[in-house]
């Protein structure tokens, strides 16, 4: 009887788990498959390029469009009336604020080149950017202050040509296309984004002159003066948008915006070079705001043109520490420190879709 029943299981299990089994196991390989398939799609992009990529307007009404997998993108930018600055107080009584202000400014040509991966929901970019030039066309101002009286009074002011001799960035971000679920027409975009972006400034100032009102004399700083690095990192969230408009089948205007805000930390190092070993350091953390607005023309099915204004802000307060082997001086404080920089600039850019 045992024999008997073991082989109608046996018969069952042929006639009908088997072939469940295969056709489930063939169905589990093809949606893998499909999954892996669409998971690289996602991350290189859907080739060769749709009709619909290709056209200005989404196939469906309300439906996101489908854009270019790729951009590349070079541009070139010029900062205007542009700084990077710190300054502290004293931490000893009176505690003059500030004892000492630096300003160098940034007014140089930069190339930025951007790498973006677009696709309807969603895109991540990366940047990097160099400084070309070094001559920052403004002075370098550096302001000491003393007491006098009941009031701080300005006893020494110098300045310097100043020289921006390294400078680069590196920024990264990830954005979300809501605009279906906000309902939006067509012609609109709508991206909140996550940015971080790293930023380093290296000026020397040079071959300047100091006034001394505490003494009523001047002298010459001939040479190299002060070496100084500024570093950023900045952490925002933001929203970006255009608005498109498709003067004909290959030529398409769009009006874009962008607005951030979020976290900023600092860190500084200031070498007073005709001082021998005298070092002043900065950490300083605050919040940085940033605006961009731009016109770009789409001129092909593959290239667009266009020109751009932004300005960065950063706020940052913190910790100095003053360090000179010739005053045996190793200090820290926090009376009166801060840094900040405004970063004001005109850019025109060329880019490439594939």
């Amino acid at each position: 009887m045992h024999k008997y029943f073991a082989v109608l299981l046996a018969f069952i299990f042929v006639l009908f788990i088997s072939p469940a089994a295969l056709l489930a196991g063939e169905k589990s390989a093809e949606i893998k498959k499909t999954t892996w398939n669409d998971i690289f799609s996602g991350v290189v992009g859907n080739y060769p390029l749709s009709m619909e990529q290709t056209s200005p307007e989404p196939a469906q009404k309300n439906k996101l469009s489908i854009p270019k997998n790729w951009e590349f993108n070079a541009e070139i930018k010029r900062y205007l009336t542009s700084h990077t600055s710190y300054e502290f107080g004293s931490p000893e009584a009176p505690f003059t604020k500030p004892l000492s202000r630096l300003e160098f400014p940034v007014n140089t040509w930069w190339l930025n080149l951007d790498l973006r991966r677009t696709s309807p929901r969603w895109s991540v970019g990366g940047r990097a950017g160099l400084s070309l030039n070094r001559n920052s066309n403004q002075w370098m101002e550096d302001s000491d202050w003393g007491p006098s009286g009941s009031v701080n009074a300005l006893t020494n002011y110098s300045r310097n040509y100043c020289d921006i001799r390294n400078a680069f960035l590196f920024r990264g971000d990830v954005d979300v296309n809501i605009s279906d679920w906000l309902r939006l027409p067509s012609a609109w975009e709508i991206r909140p984004l996550f940015a971080f972006q790293f930023q380093r400034f290296k000026a020397v100032a040079h071959d300047g002159v100091q006034w001394n009102y505490d003494k009523d004399t001047s002298e010459p700083l001939d040479g190299d003066a002060i070496s100084f690095r500024q570093d950023w990192y900045t952490y925002m969230i933001g929203l970006r948008g255009s608005y498109s408009k498709n003067l004909n089948k290959n030529v398409t205007i769009k009006l874009r915006g962008e607005a951030d805000w979020g976290p900023a930390v600092g860190y500084n190092e200031d070498h007073h070079l005709l001082r021998g070993n005298r070092f002043t350091y900065e950490k300083t953390s605050g919040q940085a705001l940033y605006f961009s607005t731009g016109l770009d023309m789409t001129v092909s099915k593959t290239i667009t043109m266009g020109v751009g204004i932004d300005y960065l802000q950063i706020r940052t307060s913190g910790i100095h520490r003053w360090w000179d082997t010739a005053e045996a001086a190793d200090q820290c404080w926090s009376d009166g420190v801060k840094a900040w920089s405004d970063q004001f600039g005109l850019s025109t850019h060329i880019s490439y879709a594939f």
